[in-house]
């Protein structure tokens, strides 16, 4: 989910943990992951997460299974979220670090729609985690993690935004060299009109983005922002790239250009960092509360 920079979650931990794992994932780039998603579900996390951490001493034991959970076959570390108090709802729920190679941990890849990064399902198996490795209070995972992550969608609708870009000019440059019964594709009027709708989709999904970005920039509340930029520029990027694979016609479809794989990789935009549903949810009860 990261790529290779550290969770956002790592920086509520403590001095000794920032510098033994964030710095050290920042100096040499290596892989890390965030495992929140269960087969239970992700959307909802303080109902879903069934994975369990039974404290033992000066040691908590995890037992339970993760999903979807991008690079951990080659991450070096990544933070795991586990319930301690079942009785405690969302405030049960505590944040672990948990090391590549530790024993009762294991991460096994499987193939999706999307190739950018691979989704594991994980495993937890009598796995020891030192008390040292726990991420904040406990019971404290889930507040770590909305309040962190809350501003990661803002990078996220970018790049929707970034990739509908890219998509966008080479629909218009293709329009100007490719032509059909005598005239330029540039000239007839759907194709017009489609590149006119991209660009104004666009520029709405770019400001909704910055608005947010600078609420969030100045410490304020920007989760109702977050929904808003994160859903319409999802939405958006799978409309401009599915006008420009239209565009460009057989193409558009062939994998010597970048079109079709963005076409896969923008459906899974939709589900990633919160499915539409759910953002429309969190806005709807921002407007009515």
């Amino acid at each position: 989910m990261f790529e290779r920079t550290p969770p956002p979650v790592i920086w509520g931990g403590t001095e000794e943990q920032i510098q033994k794992y964030a710095a050290r994932t920042l100096k040499d780039a290596t892989y890390t992951f965030f495992a929140i998603t269960e087969p239970s579900g992700g959307s909802d996390p303080a109902g879903a997460i069934q994975c369990r951490a039974v404290r033992e001493g000066d040691h908590y034991v995890l037992n339970g299974q993760k999903i979807f959970i991008s690079h951990a076959h080659e991450a070096e570390w990544g933070v795991v979220f586990a319930r301690t108090d079942p009785s405690a709802g969302s405030g049960g729920i505590t944040a672990f670090i948990v090391e590549k190679g530790t024993p009762g941990f294991s991460a096994k890849p499987f193939k999706t729609l999307r190739t950018a990064a691979l989704p594991n399902v994980v495993h937890f198996e009598d796995c020891r985690i030192p008390i040292a490795q726990r991420l904040g209070p406990e019971g404290g995972g889930l507040s770590l993690c909305m309040d962190l992550l809350t501003g990661l969608r803002f990078p996220y609708s970018a790049c929707n935004v970034g990739v509908a870009v890219a998509a966008l000019r080479m629909a218009i440059d293709y329009s100007k060299q490719r032509k059909t019964f005598g005239e330029m594709l540039s000239r007839r009027q759907a194709i017009q009109w489609m590149l006119a709708d991209s660009e104004v989709e666009i520029r709405a999904a770019r400001w909704l983005i910055w608005d947010g970005a600078w609420k969030s920039g100045r410490k304020e509340d920007a989760r109702m922002e977050a929904s808003v930029a994160k859903l319409y520029s999802s939405e958006v990027l799978g409309r401009v790239v599915d006008r420009a694979v239209q565009i460009h016609g057989g193409y558009g479809v062939s994998k010597e250009f970048p079109l079709e794989r963005w076409y896969r990789e923008s459906r899974i935009r939709r589900i990633g960092e919160g499915p539409s549903e759910v953002h429309r949810m969190v806005i709807a009860r921002n407007l009515l509360r």
